[in-house]
């Protein structure tokens, strides 16, 4: 029991070491509608999503904006109230979260793989994790709710007690109520449970906790805003993904290639020595990295070098395919129900994040990181690794899942630097100021005063000054006379890496700007503009 106390606490200290850096990142994608939330709970606790919001250059009711359920804005607002609303108060507080998920991680993996550690550092090492877990958005906490879930409801099976159960269907309902994907557990967990022993089918009766405290909450959100939320949510996400999605074959080329480069520290634990296995890896790389060249790269816009978008695509594909067949192998060797629940929930994350949410995204393979991490760590032996080989590859993984994050950090504060030159430039006049992008950028402009650009009142009038991103599609809807001043902008970013920049085909938070959640190209500044009406 002590080594296990001494392999907590390090747990503990390499995540908050690996993660303190970040803290002073910017708010970047949808942090400022979880912030926004937050600051409305602290006005109005009983009505979250009570006002309207311009987040796509028009404004609507923030019920139909938002796609996610409250709690992590709940959270939010519970510390902001004591410790203010600054980058690095809600970065800290959302640290708990990934420390809850890396010690869960190590608590399940203690049960299917000889090496628990390995497995909880490389979850940790995963880019998708160290990425999503330096935002305040609702992944990384919703991914805390869910190990500790499947941790207690294991427990439960294994000691018969009531209570634990009682306590895995809580921390269900706050998986589901903190992102809506947390209520497929009850499916998972109901599955695992009749085929381990059908005669543990009584305790299925907790399930119906989650069930019930989503049915109570699409009823009172209905009352409350004339719809409910979690139906809402589900049919806006099909209804997007079915009028936006490829083909078949597009989507899950993408999805495979989203997985494999969100997941790609598994790569490198790989059985390299098999010749079987390296001949395999390379004939579905250079099989996928042809797919990517004709049937994606061929309709995705793209600034810099084609080339390293389909090779690495291509390479993506290969490992998401790759880990894809490790869980499917895993369950034909183990033949137990253990093996079971965790093909059952990578394979179930993947279908889910490549064909039935609104688009491809990185966040949502987030689940997937424990089970894949664990499934390398019960296979090292079969891998052939030795343990100095083991922390090669885990420091390997580390390095690179850090520089990823690094790229996003420095991606984020671009917005946010931006936004400051605007307010310096324009801060006496900020009720003349409109301005076109979203996300950060937004959020900061709106900080001293700017105003988003309103489709439905489209004219910059004379003396009124426009300023946004370059490749805004809204800049099309913009109605102006004559130029006074036009000038451009740059700011910095990492320049050979990317996780969201417009032309590289990167797009961490979304397959609509590009096919791969990061890329190693040459990456472009940032680029914004001024205007000023004449």
């Amino acid at each position: 029991m002590r080594s296990v106390g001494r392999a907590r606490f390090l747990l503990i200290a390499i995540t908050i070491v690996t993660l303190v850096p970040f803290v002073k990142e910017a708010f970047r994608v949808d942090d400022p509608l979880f912030i926004w939330i937050a600051q409305q709970i602290t006005k109005h606790p009983f009505d979250p999503y009570g006002f309207n919001v311009n987040w796509v250059s028009f404004a609507q009711p923030m019920s139909i904006v938002m796609q996610n359920p409250p709690f992590s804005s709940y959270y939010i607002a519970a510390v902001a109230s004591i410790f203010g609303w600054s980058e690095p108060a809600l970065h800290l507080a959302f640290l708990f979260w990934a420390v809850m998920s890396i010690l869960g991680t190590f608590a399940l993996a203690r049960r299917f793989s000889p090496e628990p550690s390995i497995a909880a550092l490389l979850t940790l090492f995963t880019p998708v994790f160290l990425v999503s877990a330096t935002s305040t958005m609702c992944d990384v906490m919703m991914l805390a709710f869910w190990v500790w879930a499947i941790e207690f409801w294991l427990a439960g099976l294994d000691r018969q007690q009531w209570w634990r159960f009682l306590f895995a269907g809580a921390l269900i309902s706050a998986a589901a109520l903190t992102k809506y994907f947390g209520v497929t557990l009850v499916l998972l967990l109901a599955v695992y449970t009749v085929v381990r022993d059908w005669r543990l089918a009584k305790w299925l009766v907790f399930l119906l906790i989650p069930i019930a405290v989503l049915f109570n909450y699409d009823f009172l959100t209905e009352e409350k805003y004339g719809r409910g939320l979690f139906s809402a949510a589900m049919l806006a996400s099909s209804s997007i993904s079915s009028a936006t999605r490829p083909s078949h074959f597009a989507q899950m080329l993408m999805g495979l290639a989203f997985g494999g480069g969100s997941l790609v520290s598994a790569f490198f634990f790989a059985p390299f020595r098999s010749k079987r296995f390296l001949v395999a890896a390379v004939i579905a790389a250079v099989v996928f990295a042809g797919a990517f060249k004709f049937g994606i790269t061929s309709w995705v816009y793209l600034e810099t070098a084609e080339a390293p978008v389909w090779l690495e695509g291509g390479l993506f594909a290969a490992i998401g395919l790759g880990i894809l067949a490790l869980s499917v192998t895993d369950v034909f060797k183990q033949r137990n129900a253990d093996a079971l629940l965790l093909v059952l929930w990578v394979i179930g994350t993947f279908l889910f994040a490549t064909f039935f949410n609104w688009s491809v995204t990185a966040r949502t393979f987030l689940p997937m990181a424990p089970a894949v991490a664990i499934l390398v760590s019960r296979n090292l032996e079969q891998f052939q690794r030795t343990s100095e080989l083991k922390y090669v590859s885990l420091c390997t993984a580390a390095g690179l899942s850090m520089l990823i994050a690094t790229a996003d950090y420095r991606q984020a504060n671009c917005a946010r630097e931006a936004a400051m030159f605007y307010q310096k430039r324009y801060t006496a006049e900020a009720d003349n100021v409109r301005f076109l992008g979203h996300w950060g950028f937004q959020y900061y402009m709106q900080q001293w005063g700017a105003k988003a650009f309103d489709r439905s009142d489209p004219r910059i009038t004379d003396g009124k000054v426009l300023v946004g991103p370059f490749g805004d599609p809204n800049v099309n809807q913009v109605s102006m006379g004559r130029v006074a001043t036009r000038d451009e902008s740059t700011f910095k970013t990492l320049p050979l890496i990317s996780t969201s920049s417009l032309g590289t085909g990167a797009s961490f938070y979304s397959s609509f700007g590009g096919p791969l959640p990061w890329v190693i190209n040459q990456i472009p500044p940032e680029r914004y503009f001024s205007v000023r009406a004449q």
